[in-house]
């Protein structure tokens, strides 16, 4: 089976089954000294299993004969049903924390650009205050000049705006 969405799906897979299945063996060999784990927790979840596997395997085919099966095999069953839900649950577990960290970084990351957007929009506004207070200064200025130059008698140059250039 390929994956064509990310190649390296399958290999994960593999190693999933290599790491398990040892582990799978070691479990399996320690419940049988524990009766009670052995009867309540792995052979019911290999029952399970047969049981979703003959539901399955009902729509499939109409008639389906159902077997005695042998509490050795139901219980190595029940045991890699657990093995998978266990792993299954740890890497759910390991991706939505990483998901709920990747939301963080991505907000302090907006929050950033937020704040400096604020800063350049502060920037821009101090920066028309001084350019306005600089447009009435120079008025003034011009106004002190022309004031000085009717005092003295001399003559100024003809401004540009005043001529519509």
């Amino acid at each position: 089976m390929v994956v064509q969405g990310f190649p390296g799906a399958n290999l994960i897979g593999q190693l999933l089954k290599q790491i398990t299945l040892p582990l799978s063996r070691a479990i399996v060999k320690r419940v049988k000294k524990r009766p009670f784990l052995r009867k309540h927790i792995l052979i019911q979840l290999g029952h399970f299993y047969y049981l979703c596997e003959d539901i399955i395997n009902r729509r499939q085919i109409s008639v389906v004969r159902i077997k005695k099966r042998n509490d050795n095999h139901t219980m190595e069953i029940g045991t890699t049903l657990l093995l998978e839900v266990l792993i299954f649950g740890f890497l759910g577990s390991v991706l939505v924390y990483e998901t709920r960290k990747a939301v963080e970084r991505s907000r302090v990351v907006e929050q950033l650009k937020i704040q400096e957007f604020n800063d350049l929009e502060a920037k821009k506004d101090r920066l028309i205050q001084q350019v306005a207070d600089q447009v009435i200064l120079t008025k003034r200025l011009k106004e002190i000049i022309v004031e000085y130059s009717r005092q003295v008698g001399c003559t100024l140059p003809s401004d540009p705006e005043e001529k519509g250039e």
